[in-house]
């Protein structure tokens, strides 16, 4: 029982770690999206604000694009503005995913792994890590596309050798893996938290 309560004090820790790393993203993301506000409020000058690099990675691929084939500075901007916001949404998700991870560990610090709250702490972990492997491949998709929209890849790669480019972003069904487990332990906690009634009633 001493090395369980040892161990969770030690996975607490980085998740309290975890939880600040996380807070100083959604802080960088607000602080961004001030930024690009500012820029449209204020008809802030383009090297003011930033710039495009015309460069578009694909994986391992990366395309060095011409200066005469970049977007519109305001696309990029509009298209950043979207990415900022997605971006602070899936960092809320995953501060809460972190801090009912948090709850799932305090009983198991005191020294009781099968506390009533425990399996009601893993089934909301395992809604909060449907919902945000779900945001997560949203938020892809939606660069994706956009990034498709912006640097109009259907004339940008086209030639006689392409005849079409696509876009089709898909659903990766894994994401449904972390969820399932998660249930599967409420299930077990729940289980166990039973026994451990039964077993403290009989005493």
């Amino acid at each position: 029982m001493d090395k369980l309560v040892s161990t969770a004090r030690i996975i607490d820790r980085i998740f309290r770690i975890v939880s600040v790393l996380l807070t100083i993203a959604l802080i960088a993301c607000a602080v961004g999206l001030g930024i690009i506000g500012a820029a449209k409020i204020f008809d802030l000058p383009t090297e003011m604000v930033g710039s495009v690099d015309g460069q578009l990675s694909f994986g391992a691929l990366t395309l060095h694009v011409a200066e005469g084939a970049l977007p519109v500075f305001d696309t990029m901007l509009l298209h950043m503005a979207i990415m900022l916001v997605m971006g602070i949404g899936v960092a809320i998700i995953a501060k809460l995913c972190v801090r009912t991870i948090r709850q799932v560990l305090a009983p198991m610090t005191r020294g009781e792994p099968f506390h009533s709250e425990v399996s009601g702490h893993l089934r909301k972990l395992g809604w909060l890590s449907l919902i945000l492997g779900l945001a997560a491949q949203i938020m892809e998709a939606v660069s994706m596309l956009t990034i498709a929209a912006m640097y109009r890849l259907d004339q940008l790669l086209v030639s006689d050798r392409i005849y079409m480019v696509e876009v089709a972003p898909s659903l990766d069904l894994s994401i449904l893996i972390a969820p399932a487990v998660f249930f599967l332990l409420a299930y077990v906690f729940k289980y166990g938290a039973e026994l451990q009634t039964l077993s403290d009633e009989t005493l």
